[in-house]
């Protein structure tokens, strides 16, 4: 089982979310200049995690990034690329979205892009609230890997034993992706890498 990270990996979401953020600030009374990047240093990686380095109620925070979103905000498009590397692996084993984003979003871009029938299963924040819990209830399955670009995904993926692939086309830059047991700059680069390590036992990392 290969669990993936969804906004950054595959949702090329950055410039919806820092839309939806502005908004949501502003509701909050928190005027952002338009050239932040709140998301670059976060760690972990999750809308409750920018409320508090915002001073505002996290989980009140969250709620209305996912309501913004959901209810206002575009579908963002796919990452370039990332449609052959799904296409590629579905059918080869089981693939997981593990996401801080909320279930519903993450579907309706699914539907969106004509993307639902490559996953098996979609997990979101509302669903558990830390990566390291579903990584690992996802274990007994067979998670091997975890794709993301964020510093919390590859902590998650080294915290249950499991290799950590860190994308650099994604939300934090390499440094931030220093617990990656490996570093992909491309969509190509990912497949490569996801194709050789096909049947290997990557648990003795």
């Amino acid at each position: 089982m290969i669990c993936f990270d969804f906004d950054g990996v595959i949702s090329d979401s950055l410039h919806m979310w820092g839309g939806v953020l502005h908004k949501t600030a502003a509701r909050f009374g928190i005027d952002l200049p338009d050239d932040v990047r709140p998301f670059q240093r976060l760690r972990p990686l999750t809308f409750e995690t920018l409320g508090k380095a915002l001073g505002v109620d996290p989980v009140a925070f969250s709620d209305a990034m996912a309501a913004e979103a959901a209810s206002n905000a575009a579908i963002p498009p796919l990452v370039q690329g990332m449609r052959g590397v799904l296409d590629s692996l579905a059918g080869q084993e089981p693939l997981v979205i593990v996401s801080s984003s909320r279930r519903a979003v993450i579907e309706r871009f699914l539907v969106e892009h004509d993307l639902s029938h490559a996953f098996s299963d979609v997990i979101g924040s509302d669903v558990y609230p830390t990566k390291v819990e579903v990584l690992r209830t996802l274990l007994p399955a067979g998670a091997r890997i975890m794709v993301g670009d964020a510093a919390s995904d590859m902590e998650a993926a080294r915290a249950v034993g499991i290799e950590a692939i860190g994308v650099l086309w994604g939300w934090q830059d390499a440094d931030m992706l220093v617990d990656a047991h490996q570093l992909v700059q491309t969509p190509a680069d990912l497949l490569g890498v996801l194709r050789a390590s096909e049947g290997l036992s990557l648990h003795s990392h």
